[in-house]
């Protein structure tokens, strides 16, 4: 009696547990999501996108909506072909995902199906556009 109590709590123990599990995009698995680009004289455009890649930056790399700069790896500072210099008015891209400036960078951004991200011309700390 007590195996079949104990198994019978585990059991409950994983299925409550599988309710909690947040699944990493996986290989070959098709994500849809969203990616608006706020250039620096304040205009938008959005892109629909589906991909099998599982972070950000190699979903945008894909799609030639980013380029990484050639001094420093990591950074992106070309979105949907402008260019954010931060040696002309301290201009860089702010990253966002549904709605929240990023923590980390968009190569360890995984992807969420059904998710939107952004890109947003900035200068200095926070302003953004010209």
């Amino acid at each position: 009696m007590k195996q079949m109590t104990a198994f019978f709590l585990l059991v409950c123990l994983l299925c409550g547990l599988s309710g909690c599990y947040v699944r990493s995009p996986q290989e070959n698995e098709t994500m849809h999501i969203t990616f608006t680009v706020t250039h620096a004289d304040g205009s938008e455009k959005t892109f629909e996108l589906e991909t099998e890649k599982t972070n950000l930056a190699d979903a945008l790399l894909a799609e030639g909506l980013v380029a990484e700069s050639a001094e420093s790896a990591g950074l992106y500072d070309v979105v949907d072909g402008e260019k954010a210099d931060w040696n002309d008015g301290e201009a860089w891209w702010c990253f966002f995902g549904n709605g929240k400036a990023l923590t980390v960078g968009i190569e360890q951004t995984a992807l969420e199906d059904g998710a939107s991200y952004a890109a947003v011309f900035t200068r200095g700390n926070g302003e953004t556009g010209a």
